[in-house]
């Protein structure tokens, strides 16, 4: 099943520590359990700002990305905070 995340919540260094999807009954979902659904691939978590989706994946150092572009409203870091 996938999840549109449209918004993030961050700790106080800017980490973020929750998808949002304002009005869904899953959101806020936190870290943890995003990175244990991708893993499982239980769930998928995507962004859409552009026409197409980009799913959110589990980095190695147990982050959450999408693209590497800092430019692109695809980028978990330029979503708005909740």
């Amino acid at each position: 099943m996938d999840r549109r995340v449209k918004a993030t919540q961050k700790d106080v260094k800017g980490n973020v520590i929750a998808l949002c999807n304002p009005g869904e009954s899953w959101s806020p979902v936190s870290k943890d359990a995003v990175l244990r659904d991708i893993k499982s691939a239980r769930r998928s978590y995507y962004v859409q700002e552009l026409p197409q989706k980009v799913y959110i994946r589990a980095a190695r150092d147990n982050t959450l990305q999408t693209t590497l572009d800092k430019a692109s409203k695809n980028n978990l870091d330029n979503l708005p905070t909740k």
